[in-house]
C-alpha cells in the first residue's frame, strides 16, 4: 500500500444532486440480484415505480423489521430522484428526521418535499404512509404554484 493510496478512493460527489443520483442508482443495483423482491429492471425513475419502493418498505412493515439505515437512504434517494426528474428542483439540508429536502417550483414558489421521514414511516406504519399517495400530492401543488411543505 502506497503512501498516497487514500487519494484513489471514491471521491464525494461535487453536489447534493450528484450524490442523490449516485445513491438512487445504488438503490437499483441493490435490487438487481437474483431473488430480489422487486424487478430492478422496472426501476426507470418513472412515477409509477414509486409503488415498487412501497412494496420493498411494506416487507419491512409486515415482518416488523427495522429498516436498515443504508436502505432507508437509498430508497429515499430513489424517490427524491423520481421527483426531481419529473418536477426539477434542488436539494437542501434539512433536520434530523429529514436530513435532505427537495425544493421544487422556484422561483415562483417553494414546495419542500420531505421524503426521508415518509420512507421510514412507510416501513413502520405500513400502507397508511403510502409513498404512492404522498408522491401524487406533489403535482397539484406544482400546478397551483403554491408554496407548501409535504411531510
Amino acid at each position: 500500500m502506497g503512501l498516497f493510496d487514500f487519494l484513489k478512493k471514491k471521491r464525494m460527489p461535487a453536489t447534493l444532486e450528484a450524490g442523490m443520483e449516485s445513491q438512487a442508482s445504488d438503490f437499483i443495483v441493490a435490487f438487481s440480484g437474483k431473488g430480489s423482491p422487486i424487478d430492478a429492471s422496472e426501476l426507470d425513475y418513472s412515477p409509477s415505480t414509486i409503488g415498487l419502493v412501497d412494496q420493498v418498505l411494506n416487507d419491512f412493515y409486515e415482518q416488523k423489521a427495522e429498516l436498515p439505515e443504508d436502505l432507508h437512504f437509498l430508497a429515499s434517494a430513489y424517490v427524491f430522484e423520481v421527483a426531481r426528474r419529473e418536477f426539477g428542483g434542488r436539494y437542501l439540508r434539512g433536520d434530523d428526521e429529514n436530513p435532505f429536502v427537495l425544493v421544487i417550483g422556484e422561483p415562483d414558489c417553494q414546495i419542500g418535499v420531505m421524503i426521508m421521514g415518509k420512507v421510514s414511516g412507510r416501513a413502520i406504519n405500513g400502507p397508511e404512509d403510502s409513498l404512492s399517495f404522498f408522491y401524487e400530492g406533489i403535482a397539484p401543488l406544482v400546478a397551483k404554484g403554491v408554496s407548501a411543505t409535504l411531510i
